[in-house]
């Protein structure tokens, strides 16, 4: 089976729950393995090399990432550049009404704004399906 890994920010996981678990449930559509770092992993502030070097390894083990942007955070840009430049499909997702990035916009093979969750997980569904992986 195909893994997604998927990158939102860690300081709104929280809020970002609905939005996680409609991504979840397209990529599972999809014939998809999600693999929300945030959700899985909790690492100390000294715990900085060990976090990265598992987001790094878990990154490059996927077959797509699928970033949620709505909310901006250093960790995810670093998690789609690393996966543009191992060639893995990227696709980008916001809430509508919230601030583009044109750095992720420029890496992405899609990008997706939505209004509420339902409308995310059948956009993403689409787009999946658009890109044939």
């Amino acid at each position: 089976m195909k893994t997604a890994f998927v990158s939102a920010s860690y300081a709104d996981r929280d809020a970002l729950a609905p939005v996680l678990d409609a991504i979840k449930a397209a990529l599972d559509a999809a014939g998809f393995r999600p693999h929300v770092f945030v959700e899985r992993y909790t690492f100390a502030p000294e715990d900085a090399r060990r976090m990265m070097a598992t987001t790094l390894r878990d990154l490059r083990a996927a077959d797509l990432l699928v970033a949620e942007v709505s909310h901006k955070a250093i960790g995810v840009g670093i998690e789609v550049g690393a996966a543009a430049a191992w060639n893995i499909p990227v696709v980008a997702v916001r809430r509508a009404g919230t601030e583009p990035s044109t750095t992720v916009g420029g890496l992405a093979a899609a990008s997706i704004v939505y209004r509420a969750p339902d409308d995310l997980r059948a956009a993403l569904a689409a787009a999946l399906a658009a890109l044939s992986l």
